[in-house]
């Protein structure tokens, strides 16, 4: 028996090829979506989920004690570490980790001559080795108890070393160049695997940053400054929480008294947006849900696509039906016969399916910056899902057209009139086709939504000029302390440079900046009055960046810190409504008593998601590291090129890395334009699927109407008015379709752009682009079948009667 079911329904699916090849198609891409969708999640699950102590390990942050306003930050001052590991019982165990960025590398020979120069931009660390107790990063070289113990040590990656001495073998006792200081290899450490938010290439010591003032300093924070603790066995969270809580009201809150400690588990680590991680990437838990929702849509939609399509030629097979239950076939015999065919036709196109992913795995991997491989696909977990997604998928599709063509009467469909049987459960066919068009405009408004936004990043007012300008670092060492004025003069000097500063920092940064608290003179309580981001500079920042001066002056040039330009942020905050009243006013920032001489209109210093900060502005000549440049961009070749020299000559063992502003912003919004991106495809998959279930109707529809349509034809109904009428039905369903669409794209959408300061409304006109466009190629897909059965010859469709 089960034999003569598979040769059946092999033979059916090569009788009707085009039926048997849309239903493939339909499914093959709703599989495919599916099955990426799942592997994008499966990846970002399982973030850092290979250290044995992941449930036991948090991270300290701080929260901000203003329930209105709170914050939420990751750094702790550097003291906390070794004071929380030595006074509470809840923790077994503490380490401390604080990332470095652009650290110059250089690996001398004997002779200290230069063999070769690195820039690393990221994955340089500084912890305690109390991190290696608590993560599972392994040594391949070296004894980890004492790797990282003394000042200038450092461990490598089995990778980092390769870069640096051409393998990893042997390299312990080495030594090597971090920016301008030598330090001696003491271990190597294994690859870390990529799903981890520790993108590590070196480790060093935490004693070679961070000397014995700095250990006792309990003010000041550096965001990059983490600190983990293992939750001792015995000891609950809540327990942990309260700990924290009275330890920073023992230490911090006579200092500082506006955030508490708190723990966070390292398993949200991947994806609290409020707090980031190293990897400066989050994927939050509302994305994953969004996706997944999408991935199991996309499928659902494929599958009624399929149920309509089946359903439409289920008239062609009527007679088959017929002959099998006069031979005795029962209803039960006939379901799981069309269940089969289902089960064959969903297999195939799985098969082809794992194709298709295998395929565009890589072009995934380069538009999410993630690292699929198509050996996770031979994974047991995934083997066992696509087991349940097929028996699934056969179900859900063959069930109810197995249902309609078992349930054919056999003295009617012999007699030649199917169609009669065939008029019950239009209007579930017809739910369907709206509920994939409820998909389809629903991702269609999201993506115009999220394009939008992404337009907006890239073309709203930072306060502040970003085209046209670049910038580059420089050595902030003594070395190039003493080389700055003789620096902006080469500069000044390369024709193209029109304007040029030197500063810190960069108007805008995602590094969270430098924060510090200021107060008005006769100050007396523990509160500052506010904290602000500080940023150092030259007069000329002012110029190259056109930060406009709404009341005072801009700071003349020093060497050290004499005055202080502030933001109207600031003097909000401060309760002063005039800014020209607070010109003058001398206020303490970070202990240093000098006046205000100028206010500066509020520019924003970081991503478009978050306010923006009250800003003070300084000089400080030991602090500058960038050089801004305002160049004219017909002559980028030949200015980069000469500061290529430039930098070869006066810093030979500084690596020259330059980058526009206006890109630097950009890569702020890289996930969300990544986002975006998929959507799009995800949009695309859904129209397109959308557009199979709605030919799948329109067949059914042509030959349930055909009689009607011949006599209409006899009777002197034009061609047009045929395909009017044929059309007008889908054109009605894809409307119905919108309006349960829009509102719920809408508030979705709504609750999305929340998430941002500075966002876009959502205008009449995404939602009229949407039904304008789906109307359209609802027309275009219907319509070939409509005008074919509107000129089909009247006589073929009215010889039976």
């Amino acid at each position: 028996m089960l034999k003569n079911y598979f040769k059946t329904a092999v033979r059916n699916l090569l009788r009707h090829k085009s039926n048997a090849v849309i239903n493939v198609a339909g499914l093959t891409v709703g599989f495919a979506a599916f099955l990426l969708i799942f592997l994008v999640v499966q990846y970002e699950e399982s973030f850092d989920g290979f250290h044995i102590k992941k449930d036991r390990i948090y991270r300290v942050v701080r929260i901000g004690r203003n329930p209105v306003n709170r914050g939420y930050r990751t750094g702790v001052p550097v003291p906390v570490t070794s004071v929380i590991r030595a006074e509470l019982p809840e923790v077994a165990n503490a380490a401390a980790i604080t990332k470095s960025g652009d650290v110059q590398i250089i690996v001398t020979a004997k002779d200290g001559s230069v063999l070769k120069g690195f820039k690393e931009t990221s994955g340089v660390f500084f912890a305690e080795p109390q991190f290696f107790q608590l993560f599972d990063f392994k040594l391949v070289d070296g004894d980890i108890k004492t790797a990282i113990s003394e000042p200038n040590t450092v461990l490598l990656t089995k990778a980092t070393a390769s870069k640096y001495f051409g393998g990893w073998k042997g390299i312990v006792g080495k030594m090597f160049k971090m920016d301008g200081v030598f330090v001696k290899v003491t271990g190597v450490l294994d690859n870390p695997p990529p799903n981890t938010d520790f993108p590590i290439k070196a480790v060093l010591s935490y004693t070679t940053l961070y000397n014995q003032n700095t250990l006792s300093n309990w003010s000041g924070i550096n965001d990059g400054n983490y600190c983990f603790v293992e939750l001792a066995s015995g000891h609950t969270l809540r327990q942990l929480t309260k700990s924290l809580s009275d330890f920073t009201n023992r230490h911090i809150k006579p200092i500082n008294p506006d955030y508490n400690l708190s723990p966070q588990p390292l398993n949200e680590l991947h994806y609290d947006e409020r707090y980031g991680n190293y990897t400066g990437r989050t994927f939050s838990k509302d994305l994953i849900l969004a996706l997944s929702l999408i991935g199991l849509f996309l499928l659902i939609v494929a599958c009624v696509n399929f149920i309509n399509l089946t359903v439409a030629q289920a008239v062609n097979r009527s007679r088959e039906v017929g002959v099998r239950k006069v031979l005795g076939g029962s209803r039960v015999q006939l379901i799981f016969q069309f269940l089969g065919e289902t089960g064959i036709t969903s297999l195939l196109a799985m098969f082809i399916s794992l194709i298709i992913v295998v395929i565009t795995i890589p072009a995934i991997n380069n538009l999410l910056e993630i690292h699929l491989t198509a050996t996770t696909l031979y994974s047991p977990r995934l083997m066992v899902f696509l087991s349940g997604s097929l028996v699934l998928v056969s179900f859900l599709s063959g069930f109810y057209p197995a249902l309609v063509l078992s349930g054919f009467k056999p003295v009617t469909v012999l007699k030649g009139a199917a169609s009669s049987d065939q008029k019950r459960g239009v209007l579930f066919r017809r739910g369907l086709v709206v509920f994939q068009f409820v998909i389809a405009q629903g991702l269609i408004i999201g993506t115009l939504v999220v394009a939008s936004q992404m337009d907006y990043f890239r073309t709203a007012d930072m306060g502040f000029r970003k085209d046209a300008v670049i910038y580059a670092r420089f050595p902030n060492d003594r070395l190039g302390g003493t080389k700055i004025d003789y620096l902006h003069n080469e500069l000044l000097n390369v024709p193209g440079i029109e304007k040029l500063s030197f500063s810190m920092f960069l108007p805008s940064s995602n590094d969270g900046g430098s924060f510090t608290d200021l107060n008005k003179e006769g100050h007396k309580g523990i509160t500052p009055d506010v904290i602000v981001n500080i940023k150092m500079a030259e007069p000329d920042f002012f110029d190259v960046y056109k930060l406009p001066i709404v009341a005072g002056r801009v700071y003349f040039a020093s060497d050290t810190i004499h005055e202080y330009v502030v933001n109207e942020t600031v003097i909000r905050k401060l309760g002063i409504r005039d800014p020209k009243d607070a010109i003058g006013m001398p206020v303490t920032v970070g202990g240093q008593t000098f006046p205000i001489v100028g206010v500066m209109k509020d520019f924003h210093t970081n991503s478009l998601r978050d306010p923006i900060d009250p800003v003070v502005m300084t000089t400080n000549k030991n602090g500058y590291r960038i050089a801004s440049i305002k160049i004219d961009l017909r002559k980028t070749k030949s200015i980069t090129a000469a500061m290529e020299r430039i930098w070869k000559r006066d810093f030979p063992e500084f690596t020259l890395e330059y980058n526009f502003v206006d890109q630097t912003i950009a890569n702020y919004y890289k996930q969300e334009n990544q986002l975006s991106k998929l959507y799009t495809i995800f949009s695309g998959i859904a129209i397109f699927i959308s557009c199979l279930g709605l030919y799948g109707l329109i067949s059914f529809m042509a030959l349930q109407r055909r009689k009607e349509i011949g006599i209409r034809k006899v009777l002197g109904a034009p061609v047009k008015d045929i395909v009017i009428l044929l059309s007008r039905e889908f054109t009605m369903l894809v409307i119905v379709a919108f309006l349960i669409a829009a509102p719920l794209a809408w508030y979705f959408m709504h609750q999305w752009l929340q998430g941002y300061t500075y966002h876009i409304m959502i205008g009449l006109w995404f939602f009229a682009a949407t039904i304008f466009s789906s109307i359209i190629i609802a027309w275009l897909t219907v319509g070939y079948t409509a005008i074919k059965a509107a000129l089909a010859n009247p006589v073929n469709s009215l010889r039976t009667e």
